[in-house]
């Protein structure tokens, strides 16, 4: 699809010369969206946690868990799909 204006709720969007170009003007290419899929889980995946968490806040469930410290996932990653060491 070439040179067209989206309309409905991808109103704003439009296709230019082989490129999908946000409302905001940036110009993606096919190739910078071949990670939204999975970005896209991970953002509805994180809304479900968070409606699981405010609903067993609101029904009186208490989680006596001590705090954990935060994993860095881009080394894990990296090296479960051996694209080597990432840079620190």
């Amino acid at each position: 699809m070439r040179d067209r204006k989206l309309t409905g709720p991808w109103a704003g969007f439009s296709f230019k010369g082989g490129r999908l170009v946000t409302p905001e003007g940036r110009e993606l290419l096919p190739e910078d969206l071949a990670w939204l899929g999975l970005t896209a889980a991970l953002a509805q995946e994180y809304r479900r946690l968070l409606d699981q968490e405010k609903r067993g806040l609101r029904s009186g469930v208490r989680h006596n868990a001590e705090p954990c410290p935060v994993v860095p996932m881009l080394p894990v990653g990296l090296h479960a799909i051996g694209a080597g060491e990432a840079s620190p």
